[in-house]
């Protein structure tokens, strides 16, 4: 039996944490009910409002804004079968605006959320479809969680290059979109 927990993390606009290598035994993260360890899950039915940015604005980052979106996968073995839950989580405590009256702005930071969603569904079908039986994806699941949150950091990353921070709206309606239509498409896996 193997036990993992990776919290996989992605602020956008401002910086990506180091890959956290594979390692069957690695430590689950702990968890603590202080402010700090605060998460909102993606929901279709609930969006981001300037209320969930609780951070202190970076007064040296020249963004307006930072969403801090989360990756979280809990996997092991039972019985030689895999079990894993992936999330979408939105870390309020470190999430900021330096503008909390831009209607503009706070739709582009849902859109991070969103994208993230995208992510985290793309990630739970790759894992199933590395099947069930510990002994086939012990070696294949660390790979496979490595080159989702890499896919994922670079499109985060292309997002905010091609709507440049969300200044270019012709650009940005397209990615609401695409990215509608993929939370659609990837719905059976939500």
């Amino acid at each position: 039996m193997f036990i993992i927990t990776l919290l996989l993390s992605f602020v956008t606009g401002f910086f990506a944490p180091a890959t956290v290598p594979f390692t069957p035994a690695m430590p689950a993260v702990e968890e603590d009910n202080s402010a700090k360890s605060e998460k909102l899950s993606w929901s279709p039915s609930r969006k981001l409002s300037w209320e969930d940015f609780k951070g202190d604005p970076d007064t040296e980052n020249p963004h307006h804004a930072l969403t801090a979106a989360n990756l979280a996968l809990d996997a092991k073995c039972r019985n030689n079968q895999l079990e894993f839950q992936v999330s979408c989580v939105f870390l309020p405590t470190q999430s900021w605006s330096k503008n909390k009256k831009s209607e503009k702005l706070l739709y582009h930071e849902q859109l991070h959320f969103d994208l993230t969603e995208v992510h985290a569904r793309l990630l739970r079908q790759q894992l199933q479809a590395l099947g069930s039986s510990c002994d086939n994806v012990q070696q294949k699941l660390g790979p496979t969680v490595t080159a989702a949150f890499a896919a994922w950091k670079a499109e985060q990353d292309k997002f905010d290059k091609s709507v440049r921070h969300g200044l270019n709206y012709e650009a940005q309606a397209e990615w609401a979109a695409n990215i509608e239509q993929r939370l659609k498409e990837l719905e059976a896996y939500q």
